[in-house]
């Protein structure tokens, strides 16, 4: 199984200050990687380079077999990368006066050009997976922040992508709406779909990865599996880290 996205000496500076230096990995087809790291750490910021929402100023990136220089790119070269990836946001990013079936099938029907009746039944599986075939003719004001985020989650999917980014899919919502989100992602992995997720929910990491990355200060820390990275890291900026995030971790590292 070959990778389905690579990226080689990615490169981000804001006002003056490195955000990403030089953050090369790759990822196979089927795998879900989880990235984490402080705030600050460059994550997010890494992640929007990879389909050119904020575009990196060096470096390359290849997604499945569309490979496109940071420093040097035309306008069909990030929509043909751009077909290639979809896109859950931190705070969903769902229009506000389209309904819930709107939101999912304007994609299909405007980008992808398929037929308004195929795209609506589509859409309305893809809700029925995630219980929320009631919802379709819902606006988005109507829904809770977790039926929102599920929402974003189908209209991903519905675009077929080779990859699916996830941008912090539940640090929005309520504790007792994070579940279901949560639940809906681990169906999406089991489906093979890669996916790249920037997260801090340990447990999922644990659960789901493939791999997990660890970032500080834009560059990749400490990669590998989630026994080695999170049951047992090596480099002290790993251990801190979890150590913040998990009371109990310190009874491995004293």
């Amino acid at each position: 199984m070959g990778y389905v996205l690579e990226t080689k000496d990615i490169r981000k500076t804001i006002e003056g200050k490195t955000i990403l230096d030089g953050v090369s990995l790759s990822v196979k087809e089927g795998e879900v990687l989880v990235i984490l790291g402080p705030s600050g750490s460059g994550k997010t910021t890494f992640l929007r380079t990879l389909n050119f929402l904020n575009p990196a100023d060096g470096g390359t990136i290849s997604i499945d077999g569309v490979t496109v220089d940071a420093a040097s790119y035309s306008g069909k070269d990030v929509l043909k990368l751009r077909r290639k990836t979809g896109m859950v946001f931190q705070n969903y990013n769902l229009f506000q006066n389209r309904t819930v079936l709107q939101n999912i099938t304007d994609g299909m029907t405007v980008v992808q050009k398929i037929k308004k009746d195929v795209a609506k039944e589509k859409a309305l599986k893809l809700l029925e997976k995630v219980n929320l075939l009631d919802k379709a003719d819902s606006y988005p004001c109507q829904l809770s922040g977790g039926q929102q985020q599920r929402v974003g989650i189908c209209r991903a999917l519905a675009l077929e992508p080779k990859v699916i980014l996830f941008d912090e899919p539940t640090s929005a919502l309520d504790p007792e709406l994070v579940g279901g989100v949560l639940a809906t992602m681990r169906d999406v992995a089991a489906s093979g779909i890669t996916m790249i997720v920037v997260t801090h929910e340990i447990r999922f990491a644990k659960d789901v990865a493939d791999t997990v990355v660890y970032m500080e200060d834009g560059k990749i820390v400490e990669s590998g599996s989630p026994k080695e990275v999170l049951d047992k890291p090596e480099d002290q900026r790993t251990i801190r880290f979890l150590r913040s995030l998990l009371n109990d971790y310190s009874e491995y590292y004293i």
